[in-house]
C-alpha cells in the first residue's frame, strides 16, 4: 500500500469494522505516526479502542490521553475517551466479578467447536442445545458460497448431532433455541438471505408430539411479533416467579426502540401472546442482544457494544424485582472478568442448577479461519463455579456503566438547532409505482426498511470496483452515509420530537416548514406526487409519535406544519437518472442524498 495517510486511516477503518484489530492496529498506528496525523483527528481515538479491544489496556489508556492532549474543547470523543480511561484502569485488574466464586473456563473441543462459528449454547435435561454457521447454502451462485446455520445437539458431552426428522430448513438458517418452562414446545429462529449478506429472522416454534418427538411443520409466531420488513431473533423463553408470568425475550430491529439491536419482551398466557414491549431499562442506542433470563436467580443476562465494558461486546445481567417495587428492575451489572474479555462475549446462559454456564466468545484460544483475522469466529465456552471457603474481605470494583455510544455531534436544546433536518428515503418510497399524494406510512416505517439495506447498497455499489483500495473506499463512503446521515436524521427527529412537545405543552403555536425532495430517475409530474407522499409521511410521524400526542395540537392549530414538494427540481447536477444506471441512479451516495425531506423552518 502506498505511503498516503488518507488510505491507511480508510484501511483502518474497514479492518475494524470486520474485527481485524490486529491489522486496524498497525494501520492507525501509520496514520498517527506521520506529519499528516492531524488531518485525521479522531485516530488517535480509534488506535485506542483498537488496543483496547486486544487486550493492551495501558496502551489503549496512553492514546485516550494523547487524544484528549489534542482535543482541549470537551466533545463527546473527548468525553469519551476519559471514560474509557477509568475503564481501562479496571479493565487491568486481574480480579473476577462473582467474589464468593472460583470460576472456570473451559474452550470446548472439535466434538462441539470447528474454525466457523457456533454459539447459543443452553443446557435442558442434561442435552446441549447450539448452533453451527458452517454448511454451504445448495445452489448457491455467490462465490464463496454463503453459509447456513443449523442446529445441533449433544448428549454426555459427546459430539454435536444435527437435529433429527429434517429439524433444520436446507435451505434457510435455523439457530437460536429455547423451550417453554414445562419441556413441550421448542422456539427457534428460522432466516432468509434477503441480499448477498444480510439476513432477517422470524421466530417459530415446534411442539412434542405424543411419541415426545418435535413437530415436524414450524408453526411462526404472529406478526405483531415477526414485523414486516424487521428482524425477530435470538428468542428466550422464560418463567418469573416474582411475577408469576410466562413471556418471550426477543430482539428486534423493529420501529420504537432506543437504538439498532434492541430487547424485546411479550407475555405468553394461555397459549397466547401478547404485544411486545421495549425493556427501555437496558437498551441502549447500540445494539442489546442475547438475552437469557435465568428463573432461579431471576436475573436476566445479555450482551451490549453500548456500554463501558472489558471489551466490544460484553455480558452484563439486571435483576428483576418482585411487584410492588419502585421499579420492575434493578441495577444492571457487568458480569466481569473471566467470563467478558476485550473481544465479543456473547449468548450467556446459565444451567438450573446454577453451578455452570455457556457462553460465545472470539478471544485469543477460539478456532479462526484466516490467520489474518483471528478474531472472525465465534466459540463456545463453558463456565464452572466453586464455592470458595470464605468471601474476600476488599469488595470487587465495578466498570462505570454510563457510556452509551451513540455519537452525538453538538448538543441540541432548541427546534432551531436542528435545522435543517433532513430525513432520507429508500428509492421510490414510501409506496412505490402510485400517483398518490397520500401515504398510510410513518417516516419511522420507511426509516427502519431503509437503513436495513445499508449493506445491500455497499454490494450494489462497489460491485463494479476491482481495485481493493477503491473497494474499500467506496464502502466507507456509503457505511457514513447510512450511519452518519440517514440514522443521525431519524435519531435527531426523535429529540426534536420531545423538544417540541415540550414547547408546546408550555404553552408556544410552532408551524414548521417542510420541503420534499426526489432523485430524477422518474418524469417531474411523478417525482412532485412522490415528494408530496415523502412529506405526508413526516406528518404522520407527528400525528402519531407516542400515541399521538401532537394530535390536540394539530386539531387546534397550535401545532402547525406547512409544505413546500419541490421534487427533481431542486435536485443537485449530475446525479444520474439513467433507470438502467441504477448503480448510479439508486445506490450512489449522490443519489441518496436527494431522496429526503427537510424541516427547513421553524416559526
Amino acid at each position: 500500500m502506498p505511503d498516503d495517510a488518507g488510505l491507511w486511516f480508510k484501511y483502518a477503518e474497514v479492518a475494524r469494522h470486520f474485527n481485524a484489530f490486529e491489522i486496524a492496529e498497525e494501520y492507525y498506528t501509520k496514520v498517527v505516526s506521520s506529519s499528516d496525523s492531524g488531518k485525521f483527528g479522531l485516530a488517535a481515538f480509534w488506535l485506542g479502542q483498537v488496543k483496547k479491544c486486544l487486550g493492551k489496556y495501558q496502551e489503549a489508556k496512553t492514546m485516550f490521553e494523547a487524544f484528549i492532549s489534542k482535543n482541549e474543547d470537551p466533545n463527546y470523543y473527548t468525553d469519551w475517551a476519559i471514560q474509557e480511561i477509568s475503564v481501562c484502569d479496571w479493565a487491568s485488574l486481574d480480579t473476577v466479578f462473582v467474589a464468593d466464586k472460583k470460576i472456570g473456563l473451559a474452550h470446548l473441543d472439535k466434538k462441539t467447536n470447528t474454525p466457523f462459528s457456533e454459539f447459543g449454547a443452553v443446557e435442558v435435561n442434561g442435552t446441549t442445545y447450539f448452533t453451527t454457521y458452517r454448511f454451504d447454502l445448495p445452489s448457491d451462485k455467490n462465490r464463496p458460497k454463503r453459509k447456513l446455520s443449523k442446529v445441533l445437539f449433544s448428549d454426555n458431552k459427546g459430539r454435536g448431532k444435527l437435529m433429527p426428522n429434517n429439524f433444520n430448513d436446507e435451505k434457510k438458517l435455523t439457530a437460536h433455541t429455547t423451550i417453554s418452562p414445562d419441556g413441550q414446545r421448542l422456539y427457534f429462529t428460522i432466516c432468509d438471505y434477503v441480499n448477498a449478506s444480510s439476513i432477517r429472522c422470524k421466530i417459530a416454534f415446534r411442539d412434542k408430539d405424543k411419541r415426545g418427538k418435535w413437530s415436524k411443520t414450524p408453526i411462526i409466531l404472529p406478526n405483531s411479533i415477526n414485523m414486516d420488513g424487521f428482524t425477530a431473533t435470538q428468542p428466550n423463553i422464560a418463567f418469573d416467579s416474582q411475577h408469576m408470568e410466562e413471556s418471550l425475550y426477543f430482539v428486534s430491529d423493529r420501529p420504537g426502540g432506543k437504538g439498532k439491536l434492541d430487547i424485546w419482551k411479550c407475555q405468553i398466557q394461555e397459549g397466547k401472546f401478547g404485544e411486545p414491549v421495549n425493556v427501555g431499562d437496558l437498551n441502549t442506542p447500540e445494539n442489546d442482544i442475547t438475552p437469557f433470563f435465568h428463573s432461579p436467580s431471576n436475573r436476566l443476562y445479555f450482551s451490549s457494544d453500548g456500554r463501558s465494558g472489558i471489551g466490544g461486546y460484553d455480558i452484563f445481567y439486571i435483576e428483576r424485582f418482585p411487584k410492588g417495587e419502585k421499579s420492575s428492575w434493578g441495577e444492571i451489572r457487568n458480569l466481569g472478568k473471566p467470563m467478558n474479555s476485550s473481544f465479543h462475549d456473547l449468548y450467556y446462559a446459565p444451567n438450573a442448577d446454577g453451578k455452570g454456564a455457556y457462553l460465545s466468545s472470539n478471544r485469543p484460544g477460539s478456532f479462526y479461519l484466516d490467520p489474518e483475522n483471528k478474531a472472525c469466529c465465534h466459540d463456545i465456552y463453558k463456565v464452572s463455579f466453586e464455592d470458595l471457603p470464605s468471601r474476600p474481605t476488599n469488595p470487587i470494583p465495578t466498570p462505570p456503566l454510563t457510556i452509551q455510544p451513540s455519537p452525538p455531534i453538538k448538543t441540541f436544546e432548541k427546534l432551531e438547532d436542528f435545522l435543517p433536518l433532513a430525513l432520507y428515503f429508500d428509492n421510490d418510497e414510501p409506496d412505490k409505482r402510485t400517483n398518490k399524494i397520500a401515504t398510510k406510512k410513518t417516516y419511522i416505517e420507511t426509516y427502519g426498511r431503509f437503513f436495513q439495506r445499508k449493506n445491500e447498497f455497499v454490494e450494489q455499489y462497489i460491485q463494479p470496483i476491482t481495485n481493493e483500495d477503491e473497494r474499500n473506499e467506496a464502502t466507507l463512503k456509503i457505511l457514513d452515509f447510512f450511519e452518519g446521515e440517514v440514522k443521525k436524521g431519524h435519531d435527531h427527529l426523535q429529540l426534536f420530537s420531545k423538544i417540541l412537545l415540550k414547547r408546546l405543552n408550555g404553552g408556544e403555536r410552532v408551524e414548521i416548514v417542510i420541503k420534499g425532495y426526489t432523485s430524477p430517475r422518474a418524469k417531474s409530474d411523478y417525482n412532485d406526487y412522490l415528494a408530496q407522499r415523502r412529506i405526508s409521511s413526516l406528518r404522520n410521524h407527528f400525528s402519531e409519535w407516542q400515541d399521538s400526542v401532537f394530535e390536540p395540537f394539530l386539531k387546534n392549530e397550535k401545532l402547525v406544519i406547512s409544505d413546500a414538494p419541490y421534487g427533481e427540481s431542486q435536485a443537485e447536477t449530475g446525479i444520474s437518472d439513467d433507470l438502467f444506471d441504477e448503480r448510479n441512479s439508486i445506490y450512489s451516495v449522490g443519489a441518496s442524498r436527494e431522496r429526503r425531506v427537510e424541516i427547513i423552518e421553524v416559526k
